[in-house]
């Protein structure tokens, strides 16, 4: 996942930033799609780790964020042509729990849509020991019970509240490893909870920390 991230940013550091000559159309993700995740460069997360004593703190910050416009997919798939691509890299204060993707604690997000344009997907990889999902990370639209890729699970859209306050627009996910995940070796993501217009609120791991947001701030 690393690699296709790599290749779509590649791509959008040698697009043009006018509308190509092919692309009479320009098909762009739902604003909906991208409020729960998609933040301008600057943006920070305060996290705390919940029963620490003394506290435990990481603060996330977006290191990049850029739109670009491909005319066919990396492999070759000119079936979703003219789309709109958005990648993004955060990047963790705390490296102790966060070392995250060559030691530089990183984590990369990119989309592209799905099924011809009518879902759009968010791919999310890091080795920070704590990768929520190998290959899927978010989808929109949003179903409830229904599975993403057989990967990840939207539970429910109930109001979390953590130290930085309650945020009413949230989904609640819950990834499924498969049976070739042994949980006891890392510490995978067990529930996951994103708000809108403020990202990721509330993580969950398999050994029981739970990581609150305790402020945050993006650039308008």
């Amino acid at each position: 996942m690393k690699r296709l991230f790599l290749l779509l940013l590649a791509t959008a550091l040698s697009s043009c930033r006018k509308q190509p000559a092919e692309c009479p159309q320009l098909t762009r993700a739902p604003q909906a799609f991208l409020d729960y995740w998609y933040f301008p460069k600057g943006s920070t997360w305060v996290y705390q780790l919940r029963g620490t004593s003394p506290a435990v703190y990481d603060t996330m910050r977006v290191s990049f964020a850029r739109e670009s416009h491909s005319t066919r997919y990396s492999d070759g798939d000119k079936r979703v042509p003219c789309v709109q691509g958005y990648q993004a890299s955060v990047t963790h204060s705390n490296r102790t729990y966060f070392p995250g993707a060559g030691g530089l604690g990183t984590e990369y997000l990119a989309s592209d849509p799905l099924f011809r344009g009518e879902d759009w997907v968010l791919t999310h990889t890091s080795s920070v020991g704590t990768l929520y999902s190998p290959e899927v990370g978010f989808g929109y639209p949003i179903r409830l019970g229904q599975k993403l890729l057989d990967r990840l699970t939207f539970a429910d859209t109930a109001a979390v509240t953590t130290p930085a306050g309650t945020f009413a627009h949230s989904v609640h996910l819950i990834p499924d490893y498969g049976s070739k995940v042994d949980s006891t070796k890392r510490n995978w993501i067990r529930h996951l909870y994103y708000s809108r217009y403020v990202g990721t609120t509330k993580v969950v791991y398999t050994n029981n920390q739970t990581w609150e947001l305790l402020t945050y701030k993006i650039p308008r």
